[in-house]
């Protein structure tokens, strides 16, 4: 089995759509995944996900499957404006995303894969939501012959099929965070994904199961003649 997970192209936040560097990037990251035999190519339900997703689609004339658990997940925890907890003193939590790796790891012992929302502040907010993504991708795999027993996956039919993403940083980075056994806070911090950038994973099997391994993080190559 293997995956592939692209960002979606530079976007224009406001509309939810992407911009026109977005819509060149969609179109040389669809280029570059003619180097792939996509076998099932899942969506998100955004509209910047789906505008980028549609020039793979058109190219390789499939259907896509739009899901709303690949929408991105929103990291600005849900707190009333006045009961936003501090993170240094005096200064207000920002978003999940916004907080600078180095900040993080300036605790001295690292974060636990399974109790990291007890260890940051935005731990009961995001906690759930990415249980949820998480839940729905296992899901998902399970029908495909791999289903999650603790840290691995029991392999019921074993699949050379390769299965696309079209989704959004954050959820990218909690799917990493699942699928490489690395604590959610670790993997929002380290796990940089440029806009149209690739990731690909292939399932490590034997003796009837199997983990998944990185193959390539944030490929950006194809972006190279958008940038001169």
């Amino acid at each position: 089995m293997q995956l592939v997970l692209a960002r979606h192209g530079h976007p224009d936040y406001t509309t939810d759509s992407l911009t026109s560097l977005g819509h060149a990037e969609a179109a040389s990251l669809a280029e570059a995944l003619d180097a792939y035999p996509l076998d099932a190519i899942y969506v998100s339900s955004m509209g910047r996900a789906r505008e980028t997703a549609e020039y793979t689609l058109r190219r390789r004339g499939q259907q896509g499957i739009v899901c709303d658990w690949l929408r991105e997940i929103d990291g600005r925890y849900g707190y009333p404006q006045e009961d936003v907890p501090e993170w240094e003193p005096g200064d207000p939590l920002p978003s999940a995303y916004e907080l600078h790796p180095a900040d993080l790891f300036a605790r001295p012992q690292l974060y636990s894969y399974d109790r990291w929302h007890e260890e940051v502040p935005y731990g009961p907010w995001l906690r759930p939501r990415f249980d949820t993504l998480q839940r729905a991708f296992d899901e998902l795999l399970a029908n495909q012959g791999y289903v999650r027993e603790g840290l691995r996956y029991r392999v019921t039919a074993s699949s050379q099929r390769t299965l696309a993403f079209f989704a959004h940083d954050g959820v990218m980075r909690g799917l990493l965070s699942h699928l490489l056994y690395v604590p959610l806070p670790a993997a929002l911090a380290l796990f940089v994904h440029e806009t149209a950038g690739l990731t690909i994973l292939r399932s490590i099997e034997d003796h009837g199961y199997a983990v998944f391994g990185m193959v390539s993080l944030n490929i950006t190559a194809h972006k190279r003649s958008e940038s001169c």
